[in-house]
């Protein structure tokens, strides 16, 4: 860090054309004079192209998604999967199952029909029904409910706006969420994912007699609620249990979700608040056995100690995994410190290929540096981080002569900005073609 700051200071002294840029922007009368931003980048081999208020601290948006994903790479690995475990209290006899069929869910966040990225639902539902028909089953003599409370944290997030929670993307992960679409009378959640399998396990010609209803947890209370409830009848009064499971069920086979790093993906490409939570309380799940968000936040904060990005709370504060909260606080350095300690890990490659590119349409980027080349938006892997006054760009340009100690970590991150966004846009994509054009 010593280091940095004498590159740093010479920076200030000299004033490369692109530093000259940036205190242009910053200067009385410039695009950001009355905004609160900051800009590093940096080559692999230690070059400061660019930098102003690297150190202070500021709203990231989406941007904290790079974090969370870095996290689990480095906690769970790039091939861990979400494990959903299919069980029944009854007995499988010529291939009827006289019982209920419980849906164990294991936090598999790509289960539903919100947007066109997540897989159709004969993939989930096709694996489940694999188990069925491993156990011979054909037809279910009693109700099909789902569980969720593998996660058993805050079903809700205190910091998000109401806004925010009424999105169907702002909704914080049970044990076994569906994902339906705006509009859908089912709630998210197990209830929902046990009816809609129903559905389609009747569509698929499998019977069954019963209903569906949902296990699920309250926010706060360490024992469980178990709420069974009839497709076509009035809830039952929830009845308090010590596991909200009967004590013994019969393990009928799992099924497990795509890899982390598939997830990952989707996390960045198409900015998916709801994968980044799931990523969030897996992490610590498998660091302290635990979801909740006190708990999660304090293992993501020593998962990434190693690499020397874990620091006093003045440094950042960490306070989702998605970046809806604006009490999420990063600096320019400290995400460019991030990008560059991942660029020395075994999943660089993985977390390289998980940020979206300019231009293209898998991703949040498709309208990004229109005039740019495509050559050079092909070199461009950036996310992007947005709310009301709130604009981040930060990731990595590769280099053009293929010497990959010249790439640029980097990361610009503008907060009370009060114009239009359309008019900030074009801004900060010359600034980015300009870091680009150095490479």
């Amino acid at each position: 860090m010593k280091l940095l700051a004498v590159i740093l200071s010479l920076l200030s002294l000299t004033g490369g054309p692109i530093q000259r840029a940036v205190e242009a922007l910053d200067a009385k009368g410039g695009a950001l004079e009355h905004s609160v931003w900051g800009i590093l980048a940096v080559t692999f081999d230690g070059d400061t192209l660019a930098c102003l208020n690297p150190g202070k601290c500021m709203v990231p948006a989406s941007n904290m998604k790079l974090v969370t994903t870095a996290g689990a790479y480095l906690k769970l690995g790039r091939n861990y999967r979400f494990t959903t475990t299919l069980a029944t209290d009854g007995t499988v006899q010529d291939s009827i199952l006289c019982g209920n069929l419980y849906i164990r869910g294991g936090g598999d966040p790509l289960i539903g029909n919100l947007f066109d990225y997540l897989p159709e639902e004969d993939i989930p539902f096709g694996k489940w029904r694999k188990v069925l028909e491993a156990n011979g089953i054909r037809r279910i003599e009693g109700d099909i409910v789902g569980d969720g409370s593998y996660f058993s944290g805050e079903l809700r997030h205190t910091d998000w706006s109401s806004e925010d929670e009424r999105s169907k993307d702002g909704v914080v992960p049970s044990g076994l969420t569906w994902r339906g679409k705006m509009g859908d009378s089912i709630p998210d959640g197990p209830l929902a994912a046990a009816t809609h399998f129903r559905r389609w396990l009747i569509a698929n010609g499998i019977i069954v007699t019963g209903g569906a209803g949902s296990t699920v947890y309250s926010a706060t209370a360490t024992r469980g609620l178990t709420q069974k409830t009839s497709v076509n009848g009035s809830p039952a009064p929830p009845e308090d249990t010590t596991s909200g499971l009967p004590d013994s069920l019969v393990i009928l086979g799992t099924a497990q979700s795509a890899t982390l790093n598939h997830i990952a993906l989707i996390a960045n490409h198409q900015s998916d608040n709801f994968c980044a939570e799931t990523l969030l309380k897996a992490i610590g799940k498998a660091a302290d056995g635990s979801d909740d968000y006190d708990t999660a936040l304090e293992a993501l904060h020593r998962v990434l100690s190693p690499l020397g990005m874990a620091g006093p709370s003045r440094k950042m504060r960490f306070a989702d995994g998605s970046g809806l909260s604006r009490k999420n606080y990063l600096s320019p350095e400290f995400l460019v410190g991030v990008l560059r300690a991942m660029a020395r890990t075994s999943f660089y490659t993985d977390y390289l290929n998980s940020l979206p590119r300019p231009g293209r349409k898998d991703g949040t980027l498709q309208t990004r540096l229109p005039k740019a080349p495509a050559a050079v938006k092909n070199r461009i892997y950036m996310k992007s981080g947005s709310m009301n006054g709130v604009r981040c760009f930060s990731g990595y340009i590769l280099p053009s002569g293929g010497n990959s100690r010249k790439t640029i970590a980097f990361s610009v991150m503008v907060n009370n900005y009060v114009g239009r966004q359309s008019e900030l846009a074009p801004v900060l994509d010359d600034l980015i073609l300009k870091l680009a054009n150095e490479n």
